[in-house]
């Protein structure tokens, strides 16, 4: 029997959850949060949602609960407000309520997926905490990102989306990286000027944020991509897709996780592709690997255990 667990039972965690008994990926799934009200509420409505499709059981469950899972997706933590002042701040006070979640889950041996922000760094924390091989612990950003450049691109090109393939790797923030070597459309590569490429990541940039201040917060994007990496694992598809990884040697890189190239299977993390980057991609790759090496000291010199 598979089984699915969602820590965080808010907009993106339960719009997880729907998708992913829609889908009917899974026998299992519930629902953990500090607010049992809403998990109960969420499992409850999901439930009675599938009553024409299939037979997922939807629920609640406890930490003694879920050591049998073969998924836990954390969602939890406190999202960016305007008494937070930085990202460093955010991640902070993430990363105690993370560690603390992943604490109380040791015994788990299954896949751990990471959403709560800032992902690279709330992936991380999860790897130092769980204790399991880094193959297992994965952030779910770089396939939002890529979505959004995908999108970005079939308007400025005038090609519908499904025949485009991009990839945004990096940090899932500030400093990501459009991978414009990699851009193929219907198979074939495509040549951009400076110009082109600085209006393209000027619109990505945008993107978000037109999302979140027309509605809020992103929920249906994220949630869909992360559906579909969970899918990759579950169905042992060997998918490509862009996700934040623990790098041991990869990139030359160590001690910190970001958005790479994966293969993703049965058993999570099965290969992490090392692409060449451009110059400028590079570049702009390292500045993200600095910016989260820099936060992880920071957090850890101010007395984070993880």
């Amino acid at each position: 029997m598979v089984k699915l667990v969602i820590i965080g039972a808010g907009n993106v965690g339960s719009q997880i959850g729907y998708e992913i008994a829609s889908r009917d990926l899974v026998e299992e799934l519930c629902f953990m949060d500090i607010n049992e009200k809403l998990a109960k509420g969420q499992a409850a409505d999901i439930q009675q949602g599938l009553a024409f499709s299939n037979n997922t059981k939807v629920g609640v469950c406890t930490a003694d609960d879920v050591k049998d899972a073969d998924i836990i997706v954390i969602t939890a933590g406190k999202p960016r407000t305007p008494d937070i002042k930085s990202r460093l701040e955010l991640a902070k006070i993430n990363a105690k309520i993370v560690s603390n979640i992943v604490y109380g889950l040791r015994g788990f041996e299954g896949i751990f997926i990471t959403l709560t922000n800032p992902m690279d760094l709330m992936n991380y924390v999860v790897y130092k905490e769980a204790r399991l091989t880094k193959n297992k612990i994965i952030g779910s950003g770089g396939q939002l990102d890529s979505s959004r450049f995908r999108i970005v691109l079939s308007k400025m090109l005038n090609t519908p989306v499904t025949e485009i393939e991009a990839f945004v790797l990096g940090e899932h923030g500030d400093l990501q990286v459009p991978v414009f070597s990699k851009v193929r459309i219907n198979g074939e590569s495509v040549d951009f000027t400076e110009e082109e490429k600085a209006k393209i990541m000027e619109e990505l940039k945008n993107t978000a944020l037109d999302v979140i201040t027309n509605k809020g917060a992103t929920v249906y994007a994220p949630a869909s991509n992360t559906v579909d990496m969970i899918q990759a694992i579950l169905n042992d598809e060997k998918t490509l897709v862009a996700a934040s990884a623990v790098l041991e040697g990869q990139y030359g890189l160590e001690n910190v996780s970001i958005g790479v190239p994966v293969i993703l299977g049965e058993t999570g993390i099965e290969k992490i592709e090392e692409w060449g980057l451009s110059f400028g991609e590079k570049t702009l790759f390292d500045e993200g690997v600095q910016k989260l090496k820099s936060h992880i000291a920071q957090m850890m010199s101010s007395g984070e255990d993880f």
